[in-house]
């Protein structure tokens, strides 16, 4: 982008065929981005007439100081730059446009100016950051008057840098971006100067000693005048400077030092490590881009760098040291994979809930859980009736809890009650889907009677789907003699569904 060089050398120019000429025409492009605070038709209107005194220029901002105001000022951006119709002006690497390429004007020409003279010029911009304004009087107003001291025509001493650069935070590079305290200097001026003062760009700037400032005074002044007697032709730069070498995508070698980058202030900013060597406290995770681009085997084997020092290897093995020590003294958990996971080794016939060792807490596994009662505490709960209480929950349909003997019988006792009710009223016991119902041993004196008048009366008993039930013995379906407790133990004839559980002594 255009710098203090460029900009000065653009300066030079109108001053050499300018001076002391009317504009009589003016055409302003209509780009309300470009021409800011004033519509193309004003500007245009207001430059019609006027006769161009002087030129100024401080940092990267140039006007145009014209007979009456307001003037016109040229910010520069990123590729702005004034050319001249015929005239071979200073080109510079974002921004080559001239009347070799295309008719002038050209197709990025933002304001165009005819001359009494005959003379034709143009602002151009490709990238469209420049900004064109009209101002009473632009050194007096933002953004050129909140400008610090312009590094070329009003650089301090090294006394005076050496004071102000004490109380200033942040690094060394930054802080010669940073418009308000030197004006002019850009990104390859600020690499250069410093590669010239070998000073690492991440130094910070307080941390500097007197004769590290000093070399840096003597290095802005020694840049800038060289390249302004140049007219700012990067190809009449020394062959020794890092502007020839650091604008590839992978910076090549200078002096047989390896060129690296980095970003600062969201510049990619370009050192030689050899040369600017960094000296204060630990980086904060800068990363050259040699360390990204550089073809390292992808194994094992070779430690990556990581940010804050030490590699990747060292990181892992701290890591581990540390998770050994959170271990010790707690039982660690096998690592489990998807679905059914294994028995848990712990787990042995031999121990007892009471022994058994308890689960990490809150530790996560996949899939079902396995079961945490051996086959002696399973065999404890089958005889007591009891759950374990250690018992995992499992998904699905719940399993029956066991209730102990004489709370079986109550209820058994309760459903027979019911039961007897209902078949009372009616001698046949209806047929249900399902569960079949229970039988009723207090009842089957009366049933065994209602069978046998039925039977007198239809004579045979009627059929009944499914399996039919056992015959009973001859002489109680002749007579009818057996007593409630051979009618108690009458086998239950099978029916459909889920059988029916056996009865209880009582």
């Amino acid at each position: 982008m255009p710098e203090l060089p460029e900009v000065e050398a653009a300066k030079r120019l109108l001053d050499s065929h300018c001076l002391g000429a009317t504009i009589v025409k003016a055409v302003v492009d209509n780009d309300t981005k470009v021409i800011d605070g004033v519509t193309p038709a004003a500007l245009q209107e207001s430059l019609t007439g006027k006769k161009i005194l002087s030129t100024h220029r401080k940092g990267k901002h140039l006007w145009l100081k014209l007979d009456s105001p307001p003037w016109p000022s040229f910010q520069f951006g990123m590729s702005g730059a004034v050319i001249i119709k015929g005239v071979k002006g200073p080109q510079y690497r974002s921004s080559k446009v001239g009347d070799e390429e295309e008719a002038f004007p050209t197709t990025y020409s933002k304001v165009h100016l005819v001359l009494s003279t005959g003379v034709e010029l143009a602002f151009t911009d490709k990238r469209r950051f420049a900004r064109v304004r009209l101002l009473e009087d632009p050194s007096k107003v933002p953004p050129i008057s909140e400008l610090g001291f312009d590094a070329y025509l009003e650089l301090p001493s090294a006394e005076q840098l050496i004071e102000a650069m004490k109380t200033k935070k942040g690094s060394v590079k930054a802080l010669l971006l940073d418009q308000s305290f030197i004006a002019g200097i850009g990104n390859w001026v600020g690499d250069e100067v410093l590669y010239h003062a070998k000073i690492h760009p991440e130094q910070s700037a307080s941390s500097l000693k007197e004769e590290e400032v000093t070399r840096l005074h003597a290095s802005v002044r020694e840049v800038l005048e060289k390249a302004i007697s140049v007219d700012a032709d990067s190809e009449q730069f020394p062959r020794s400077w890092l502007y020839h070498h650091r604008w590839d995508k992978k910076p090549g070698m200078i002096d047989g030092n390896q060129i690296e980058t980095i970003s600062i202030s969201g510049r990619s900013s370009a050192f030689v490590a050899n040369v600017q060597k960094y000296t204060g406290p630990e980086l904060k995770g800068a990363r050259t881009r040699q360390a990204v681009e550089e073809e390292i085997p992808h194994d094992d084997s070779v430690a990556e760098p990581i940010a804050g020092g030490g590699n990747v290897e060292e990181a892992a093995d701290a890591t581990e040291e540390e998770a050994t020590e959170e271990k010790v003294g707690v039982t660690e958990t096998p690592k489990r994979g998807r679905g059914r996971p294994p028995k848990n080794k712990n787990d042995s016939p031999a121990k007892s809930p009471a022994t058994e060792s308890p689960a990490a807490p809150g530790s996560k596994k996949r899939g079902r859980p396995p079961k945490l009662k051996t086959s002696s505490a399973a065999s404890e709960g089958e005889e007591t009736g009891k759950e374990s209480p250690s018992e995992p929950k499992r998904r699905g349909r719940p399993p029956k809890t066991k209730t102990d003997g004489s709370k079986e019988s109550v209820s058994k006792a309760s459903e027979e009650d019911d039961s007897e009710k209902k078949d009372l009223s009616s001698p046949i016991t209806p047929k249900r889907r399902g569960r079949p119902p229970k039988s009723k041993p207090e009842a089957a004196e009366e049933v065994e009677v209602a069978k046998k008048g039925k039977t007198e009366e239809g004579g045979a008993t009627p059929k009944r789907r499914g399996r039919p039930p056992k015959a009973k013995a001859e002489s109680e379906a002749e007579d009818g003699s057996g007593d409630a407790e051979t009618a108690a133990t009458t086998p239950t004839p099978k029916k459909r569904g889920r059988p029916p559980k056996a009865k209880s002594a009582s």
